[in-house]
């Protein structure tokens, strides 16, 4: 993997190519036959951390079972596809892109909660945006097929939550949360 940093009237950016990460997990996590071209990393703005307390009652009298996060993991930072920004496979020997993205926490599995209210919960951010303040332009091999995407950094933690009724269900899954780091990155078929 490289990193080459640059500024563009004030936002600072920096060009990278990778294929895995460094525990030799695909990067591509969208489609298995892709491959990760050049692409551009900007930081993102963080969400303010929404604090949802009524997630957190136990509601045994009122009868209604919620679920409670009651463990969780250490982060690991991992990055991720996130969507697509242009439609089909073509051969183009770069893109340009200015509009904003953003990206939300997601779980790998049903916990019981949504992605949102582990993030309250646990007490990290549930979203990051970017904007870009000039248009971003990527090279792309137009021997090649290819589409720009949007990736971000995530923290991952596996989270444990418990019904609070009988029969005190246990359920666990990865919950992704966003971080500041996000990319245009061009991916090839």
């Amino acid at each position: 993997m490289f990193v080459i940093s640059i500024t563009i009237f004030g936002v600072m950016v920096s060009t990278v190519s990778a294929s895995t990460s460094e525990d030799g997990e695909s990067n591509a996590n969208e489609e298995d036959y892709t491959k990760l071209g050049a692409g551009v990393k900007v930081k993102g703005e963080l969400s303010e951390v929404e604090y949802n307390t009524a997630n957190d009652l136990e509601c045994v009298a009122c009868g209604v079972p919620k679920y409670k996060v009651i463990k969780k993991s250490s982060p690991k930072k991992k990055k991720r596809f996130v969507r697509y920004l242009t439609g089909s496979w073509a051969k183009s020997d770069g893109y340009i892109w200015s509009k904003s993205q953003n990206a939300s926490a997601t779980l790998s599995a049903n916990v019981g909660l949504s992605a949102k209210s582990v993030s309250s919960s646990i007490g990290v951010s549930n979203t990051v945006t970017t904007t870009y303040s000039v248009a971003i332009s990527i090279p792309a091999n137009k021997k090649s097929l290819s589409k720009l995407a949007f990736y971000s950094d995530y923290n991952r933690r596996l989270i444990t939550t418990k019904l609070n009724v009988y029969p005190h269900t246990v359920k666990k899954g990865y919950h992704y949360a966003p971080r500041k780091d996000t990319y245009l990155q061009v991916v090839y078929k």
